[in-house]
């Protein structure tokens, strides 16, 4: 074979390699009807046993089991529910988005604490949507949704400790942070899309989902979870290797 030919038939299928490897959709595992309007946010226990989302119309916390069903309604009403994430078996973390508050709450005792992130948005409707704790260490994850897109770190006293302009999507609307790897999964909304990042919001990986309005997302084990706003469903993918 001559040479020239090699080497082009060689780079053809690197290249290709490269876009399915960027452009390969996830497995579908499962879809269920949530009972639960407007699910905004996503978020699991350790244990990968346990589900909690917020909801945009009731602005309560949820606790699901993995397929969907409501375990525990929480007596809490929040100011525009946007996120959630896990600290602990008695904690949860949610997020505010017009008054751009991170909200600890305490499963056993329902007693909650307001932390307001100091930051400049131009648009209080697109603001906090997403928030995930890095059990690594304790530092917090919040999203901005849209203008700008930010990723912003807080230390934990709720400080900011760095913030980082995103630029590989339309809007952000759920976030999650996994230990195991210690990188970072957002998903969009608008572009349709689930995103591996580093810790600084740099993209990894990017993977189509066909998903409308994903607003949460939970990754644990093999399998990533995503809620959908405007279908009131959890969906689960395979994660991939």
């Amino acid at each position: 074979m001559p040479v020239l030919l090699l080497l082009f038939l060689v780079a053809s299928c690197s290249k290709n390699d490269a876009q399915e490897t960027t452009n390969s959709k996830l497995e579908l595992v499962a879809s269920y009807k949530l009972n639960v309007l407007e699910p905004s946010g996503l978020a699991i226990n350790s244990e990968g046993t346990v589900l909690y989302t917020v909801s945009d119309n009731s602005n309560k916390i949820y606790k699901l089991s993995t397929i969907g069903n409501v375990l525990q309604t929480f007596g809490y009403t929040g100011n525009d529910l946007e996120g959630i994430s896990v600290v602990s078996n008695t904690k949860l973390l949610v997020v505010e988005e017009r008054t751009k508050e991170v909200v600890e709450y305490d499963m056993v005792t329902g007693n909650y604490f307001k932390h307001k992130i100091d930051y400049k948005n131009t648009d209080a409707n697109s603001g906090l949507e997403g928030v995930a704790y890095n059990t690594n260490d304790q530092t917090v994850f919040v999203l901005n949704e849209k203008d700008p897109g930010l990723l912003i770190r807080l230390r934990p006293d709720y400080t900011i400790l760095s913030s980082v302009a995103l630029n590989f999507a339309s809007d952000y609307s759920g976030i999650f942070h996994e230990s195991a790897t210690n990188n970072l999964w957002i998903v969009s909304d608008q572009n349709k899309t689930i995103n591996k990042c580093n810790l600084m919001g740099k993209l990894i990986e990017s993977y189509p989902i066909n998903v409308t309005k994903a607003e949460g997302i939970a990754v644990s084990y093999d399998k990533i979870y995503v809620v959908s706003d405007a279908e009131a469903k959890l969906y689960i993918f395979k994660k991939p290797d």
